[in-house]
């Protein structure tokens, strides 16, 4: 089985609401920890930017769920790769509460 790490981007659409993205992270959370998937979630109040990290088919799997919820347009994966170990280990979905979306576009480097 392979790991990879993917990248996506997207903007919220304007009722998007600080509860609605609060809600976003449990589900997140919550999803990942049941597929065995780690990462980070950034929000800058206007667009996302998250990477995923765990088995190909599994990370895909929750990118279609993403993809096609409604809260969002826009989606675009700006990048995928191949990994033998997770950037963010320890954390089922960090929040990176930044207009910097560094953090999560730098693990792409890892």
């Amino acid at each position: 089985m392979a790991m990879i790490r993917l990248l996506y981007f997207s903007t919220a659409v304007p009722s998007v609401s600080k509860a609605d993205v609060a809600e976003i992270f449990t589900i997140a959370v919550r999803e990942n920890e049941k597929h065995s998937v780690t990462g980070a979630l950034a929000y800058n109040g206007r667009n996302f930017c998250q990477v995923l990290e765990g088995e190909e088919a599994d990370v895909h799997r929750l990118i279609e769920n993403i993809r096609n919820d409604a809260r969002h347009s826009g989606f675009k994966i700006l990048d995928e790769k191949q990994i033998e170990t997770r950037h963010f280990a320890d954390w089922s979905m960090l929040k990176v509460d930044s207009l910097d979306f560094s953090v999560v576009i730098n693990a792409m480097q890892a």
